[in-house]
């Protein structure tokens, strides 16, 4: 009898020291965040998701009281900034903000450096309707008179797009393939490189930003034909969407978003979604979002997860119809 109430005793003694010790294990545990945050963008400084990143760091910064910093790591079509992120460590202090462009990376390789569940959702931060345009010096006023003018000149038409794979390469494969008409393609490691050499006149047309395109359509540098997006851009209103144009199938839109490394933890995950969320919906700060031509939404990781989902399988039927490869 007393061996057995000696067991018990060392049995509660060592579950009790387990647990205290669990107990100052957590507590020694810091709080999140206690150091730096970083946001990984795939695209050139400059540009939309660029300035997108710098504001949602700015804000953060006030509100997690620790410095967060934008860092450029353009190419591959995102791939290089997707990757980076998804071997970084789980821990929600290296975060990607991105578009669409982190889907097609992904369905467009067979041996990819990483895959789209390498990385979870964190928020939607916007939508993203992008604009065709033409350079002022272009002779046609509107999608109609720019599939004449390609059709007169085959094969002497370009455009450009931010990056082969992209959701401008698929849409303007999609254009140029319903349209019946042959364009070059000069893929750009961003938006504003394809836009600058539309204003230079070395290339007929680009693919980017709303807003982008909109500053230079505002000084009549640049006419923009068409907008891909299921409706009329709020920023854009008179221009008219590839769908009314007669295009019905470009009805998907991009978007701007945040991901972490797949295996950080759901709460840090969802106090970094809570947080973005909130940002975005302050009036200031999607005034801010407006302006660069991108639409706010503001949506936290569950439904952002479901549109991504939902966009995979769209674009991967794009990307089968068309025959559009990276390997």
């Amino acid at each position: 009898m007393k061996r057995r109430v000696f067991f018990s005793g060392c049995r509660d003694f060592a579950l009790a020291a387990a647990v205290a010790a669990a107990g100052t294990l957590a507590a020694a545990q810091p709080a999140f965040p206690s150091r730096p945050i970083k946001l990984i963008v795939p695209t050139n400084p400059g540009g939309s998701i660029d300035t997108i990143a710098r504001v949602l760091g700015e804000e953060l910064s006030k509100e997690l009281k620790q410095p967060v910093i934008v860092e450029n790591k353009t190419g591959a079509g995102g791939m290089i900034a997707a990757t980076a992120v998804s071997q970084s460590a789980p821990d929600g202090y290296t975060l990607l903000v991105t578009h669409t462009g982190v889907l097609q990376a992904d369905l467009l390789r067979a041996k990819s450096s990483y895959r789209l569940s390498d990385l979870t959702p964190v928020a939607e931060v916007s939508n993203t309707p992008v604009a065709f345009g033409v350079g002022a010096n272009v002779p046609v006023t509107d999608l109609k008179s720019f599939i004449a003018l390609a059709k007169a000149e085959p094969g002497k038409l370009s455009y450009g797009s931010y990056g082969k794979g992209t959701s401008a390469h698929i849409w303007a494969e999609q254009f140029s393939q319903h349209a019946g008409i042959k364009l070059v393609h000069v893929p750009y490691g961003g938006e504003i490189p394809a836009m600058q050499d539309v204003l230079a006149g070395h290339i007929t047309s680009g693919w980017g930003a709303v807003g982008t395109y909109k500053q230079q359509a505002d000084t009549h540098k640049i006419r923009i034909l068409a907008v891909a997006n299921p409706v009329r851009s709020v920023l854009l209103p008179d221009v008219p969407t590839f769908i009314e144009a007669g295009f019905p199938e470009m009805n998907a839109s991009g978007w701007c978003g945040v991901f972490a490394s797949a295996a950080t933890p759901k709460a840090v995950v969802a106090q970094l979604s809570q947080l973005i969320v909130k940002t975005v919906q302050r009036q200031d700060v999607a005034a801010r979002i407006l302006a660069t031509g991108q639409e706010p939404t503001g949506a936290d990781e569950a439904a952002f997860g479901q549109r991504v989902a939902r966009d995979r399988k769209t674009w991967a039927k794009a990307i089968a119809d068309f025959n559009i490869t990276l390997d």
